[in-house]
């Protein structure tokens, strides 16, 4: 069995979640389905229990990561796909990709990478996140729906517990004991990042931050630049 676990919080406002609740629903293989959300207040837990096939935990954690995490333990699937909240997984097929890849021997991988918005930028984006970065450097983001035998993800500690670069944390984990698997479809995911800040801008944004975390910055801080004026994973006191 393959389970999914969905971390959430105050979905509603980014309008991703019901597209991601359809999706599950409709897809092949049966798959476990756990949601796990942060303490919301626009409507996420009423929405998210409109789906009976979903396990819905409701915990105070104050990260994605530990959102992941909390739904790695409750999980039961031999393996276990870490689902993006504002990714579409290919409709209908994408769990027997799951399925068929660790059949044949696949401990971890994700899928290949877009975006819901058309520029050039964003194209190249995606293009050297699928062809370059997980192939040769083997770093899946979670916007790949980075999948794992859940042994592996335990053997490794679990999704690291950071504000913002766990994906590439976790990745140099797994890396260490397999190559990834990129499979033979394409997940889309939010430019809402991009949309809202700018598109030059965010890609500017986002590769200085990768520099600043490889040299070990302190990830709370490089996260508070990362959200500034959207708060989507983590949302901090301005004050303090």
């Amino acid at each position: 069995m393959i389970s999914v676990v969905l971390p959430c919080v105050n979905e509603l406002r980014h309008g991703y979640l019901p597209q991601i609740l359809e999706n599950l629903s409709r897809q092949r293989g049966n798959p476990e389905l756990i949601a796990v959300l942060s303490p919301s207040q626009d409507g996420t837990a009423q929405l998210i229990r409109q789906y009976p096939q979903v396990n819905l935990i409701e915990a105070d954690c104050s990260n994605r990561a530990q959102r992941f995490n909390q739904g790695l333990q409750a999980s039961h699937g031999e393996v276990v796909l870490l689902h993006h909240p504002a990714t579409l997984l290919p409709s209908h097929g994408a769990i027997d990709l799951v399925d068929k890849a660790t059949a044949a021997g696949a401990l971890w991988g994700g899928f290949g990478h877009s975006f819901d918005h058309d520029h050039w930028l964003l194209r190249f984006t995606s293009w050297y996140s699928t062809a370059v970065r997980s192939r040769w450097s083997r770093i899946l983001y979670f916007d790949h729906c980075l999948f794992a035998r859940r042994d592996l993800l335990l053997r490794v500690g679990g999704v690291p517990d950071l504000d913002i670069f766990e994906d590439t944390a976790l990745s140099q984990r797994l890396r260490s004991l397999a190559p990834p698997c990129i499979l033979p479809a394409t997940a889309v995911t939010s430019a809402r990042r991009f949309r809202q800040r700018g598109i030059y801008q965010q890609a500017l944004l986002n590769q200085g931050l990768k520099l600043l975390y490889h040299a070990r910055l302190d990830p709370a801080w490089l996260n508070r630049l990362y959200e500034q004026r959207s708060q989507i994973n983590v949302s901090y006191d301005d004050n303090g």
